[in-house]
């Protein structure tokens, strides 16, 4: 278990990477073609950080979400030096009463844009942003009902003061 959330962001960084090295091991050990380009964009190499942090595709995922959730958050750039550095100078940046909240969302974000991609490679899926949207808002729901309590304080927070 992580002790710090700099530990579980650079843990789940490294199952990203380590998934991703294993992946295109066993592509090429079948024989099947996969290019090198992000599937989600295809304006750089394929990697854990340029997916999470530099993609222009998720990068307009992030903002759509914090902009729905009237959330004032800088969004990952290409000059943010690691997935976790920007998670924690994210959930510093917010009160503390809604970190665990936070939490949830880019761990819930975060998996949803690597089911995505994956989705694209393995499945011959186009990349669409409100399909990936759509996923979040769905699968967020879930989670508010098997017992994410703080994330649901998030989601009625924001609407509430959208509206």
């Amino acid at each position: 278990m992580a002790k710090n959330l700099a530990e579980l962001g650079t843990s789940t960084l490294q199952i990203l990477h380590l998934v991703g090295i294993k992946r295109k091991d066993l592509v090429a050990k079948h024989g099947l073609q996969h290019p090198d380009a992000c599937p989600l964009c295809d304006q750089a190499q394929e990697t854990a950080q340029h997916l999470l942090l530099s993609c222009v595709f998720t990068r307009q995922v992030w903002f759509f979400i914090f902009q729905y959730l009237n959330l004032v958050i800088d969004l990952p750039t290409a000059e943010s030096s690691s997935f976790s550095a920007w998670w924690c100078n994210t959930i510093r940046a917010v009160p503390k009463d809604m970190r665990k909240s936070l939490n949830s969302l880019i761990i819930l974000v975060a998996w949803e844009v690597w089911k995505h991609r994956n989705s694209c490679v393995f499945e011959g899926a186009r990349p669409s942003i409100q399909i990936l949207l759509q996923t979040v808002a769905n699968e967020s729901s879930l989670w508010c009902m098997a017992g994410a309590s703080k994330l649901r304080q998030l989601l009625t927070r924001s609407l509430v003061l959208g509206t």
